[in-house]
């Protein structure tokens, strides 16, 4: 109950703020208000993204692998081989599946068969994303993920919540991940990429882009937006839509890839040397690792039973896991990263028994629910510079991730194919054309209710254990 009881206080604190900021903006500003969010539109963001109007080539080939990559085999078909010889496009339909194959291969698939829930349906995701792209993806792993919860709680388990809002600098009650306050610096980022891209594809396409701003919650960022002539962009052809619609989430799929790029090099040129340097100095003043204590209870996705508790102690020395010998907590840490879910074999001395304890971490968490801790060596200290270089080069190298996760996290949500997102105004003609027999206004509302009411049942059985 107490977690139930912080969450609705969060919540009704978070519905207090936005209401009352919202209302601030509208009575001091001017700024366009609708109860709970803001459109602020900036006019020098609008003729920035015109004087960028000369990338619309550049943009025009992103949102043409963007819109390949979030919905497959039936964008790459409908944009470049609808009109050509059945056989000639049966060719390029399995040519491009393959493609998207390799791609989840390298990409998707370590996240899929890392995870006990997903390892199973590695088959399935791969289908799903050659054919559908990381729209039908997504939509899939919401549902393997809601049913794996509704599972856990007819059996009385535990689960983690499948969908959360993630807010930087606010810890969310129930979940595993916290973003720090810098996200909101990184999302920024990730929305003027992801607007100014549709902003540029909608003057390539020769359309009138009327505003752009930011779009507040409160006064929170939550998005950037641009706004273009809609009676115009819904009297466009369909493949003119889709390129507008797709030119976001790809531009924030050219970003997840040089952020890649850039923590990578500054792993390597920067990160890593610091991080030597910390770790052999740091090492000499420890002799060992020792179990700090043992928790009942996870802290989060409702709590469940740690593994090692009642099994391993307080007081207890590692010297082993799996047989590696273990001189620090650096040591322990990393080993149990290289697989999270996977059982462990650990060495131990209790008192002046060695012992060897086999367990199976937490199958949600990958967690044992243990805290360690280093046997300093007497009088032993690491120099100080040391700790403020690697304190230096953590931030930057966080901050860089933190840009990945954000630009990963804004791509994968907007090629869901469901209205407000842009994959939904995407699978409004695509699916339209392929599953109901031609592009209207009566199939296209076919596609949009069906994917909505999909979407809400996920929705609803993914947030389910905020409230068990």
């Amino acid at each position: 109950m107490n977690g139930l009881g912080t969450l609705f206080s969060l919540l009704l604190a978070l519905i207090i703020f936005v209401l009352g900021s919202t209302y601030l903006i509208k009575r001091f500003s001017g700024v366009e208000t609708h109860y709970v969010y803001a459109l602020w539109r900036i006019e020098r963001f609008r003729r920035f993204i015109a004087r960028l109007a000369w990338l619309g080539k550049p943009v025009d080939v992103l949102a043409k692998i963007g819109a390949v990559i979030g919905f497959g085999v039936l964008a790459g078909d409908y944009l470049f081989m609808r009109k050509g010889k059945k056989a000639f496009r049966v060719l390029a339909a399995f040519l491009t599946a393959c493609v998207l194959f390799i791609l989840y291969s390298i990409t998707m698939r370590v996240l899929i068969v890392t995870a006990p829930a997903t390892r199973s349906f590695d088959t399935f995701f791969s289908i799903i994303f050659a054919v559908f792209g990381i729209s039908g993806f997504g939509i899939f792993l919401l549902v393997i993920n809601a049913t794996h919860i509704v599972q856990n709680m007819l059996a009385g388990e535990t689960a983690c919540p499948g969908i959360a809002p993630l807010l930087p600098g606010v810890a969310i009650p129930k979940l595993p991940f916290f973003i720090p306050w810098y996200g909101w610096i990184a999302l920024i980022i990730a929305m003027i990429a992801h607007e100014g891209a549709h902003g540029i594809q909608v003057l390539k396409e020769k359309l009138e882009l009327k505003s752009a701003g930011l779009l507040l919650v409160g006064i929170l960022p939550f998005g950037a937006f641009v706004e273009p002539d809609e009676s115009k962009l819904k009297a466009a052809k369909p493949e003119r839509r889709i390129l507008v619609y797709a030119a976001g989430p790809a531009a924030n799929l050219l970003f997840i890839v040089i952020f890649y790029l850039m923590l990578v090099s500054f792993e390597a040129a920067f990160y890593n040397p610091v991080y030597e340097n910390y770790k052999e100095a740091y090492f000499a003043t420890v002799e060992g690792v020792v179990i700090e204590s043992v928790q009942e209870k996870i802290p989060f996705c409702n709590n469940p039973k740690a593994p090692a508790y009642g099994i391993l102690k307080p007081g207890m020395r590692i010297i082993a896991v799996d047989g590696r010998l273990i001189h620090n907590r650096f040591e322990f840490l990393e080993l149990l990263s290289e697989n999270r879910f996977k059982e462990r074999t650990f060495t131990v001395k209790d008192g002046n028994v060695i012992r060897k304890i086999t367990i199976l971490p937490d199958q949600e968490l990958g967690s044992f629910g243990i805290i360690v801790k280093d046997i300093p060596k007497n009088n032993a200290s690491v120099d100080e510079n040391l700790v403020n270089n690697l304190a230096l080069v953590s931030i930057i190298r966080s901050f860089i991730g933190v840009c990945l996760l954000l630009s990963f996290l804004l791509m994968f949500a907007n090629f869901l194919p469901v209205i407000p997102f842009d994959g939904g105004h995407i699978a409004a003609d695509l699916y339209a054309y392929y599953f109901f027999g031609g592009i209207n206004k009566r199939t296209k509302k076919r596609v949009e209710d069906f994917m909505l009411k999909v979407f809400l049942v996920i929705a609803f059985l993914s947030i389910l254990p905020f409230f068990i």
